[in-house]
């Protein structure tokens, strides 16, 4: 689904927001902790049907693509 690959972590999640400028692409804000991958799931898909490049993160701090085309 969207190009994410499956994690064992198992704890917090949060929906991580990518602005674009020019040919750069940088973290501009990161969503509140979420008690799981699926509720993160979720509002990342409505996001992204919003125009919004988001990626999900752990709360190891590894960050899952979402949107094609953005930087792993």
């Amino acid at each position: 689904m969207h190009g994410l690959r499956e994690s064992t972590t198992t704890g917090m999640w949060r929906v991580v927001f990518y602005e674009r400028t020019g040919f750069r692409i940088e973290i501009n804000r990161k969503g509140p902790w979420l008690p799981s991958r699926q509720l993160a799931v979720q509002w990342a898909t409505w996001f992204n049907q919003h125009g919004q490049h988001v990626a999900l993160e752990d709360q190891g701090g590894v960050l899952e693509k979402f949107n094609q085309g953005l930087p792993t």
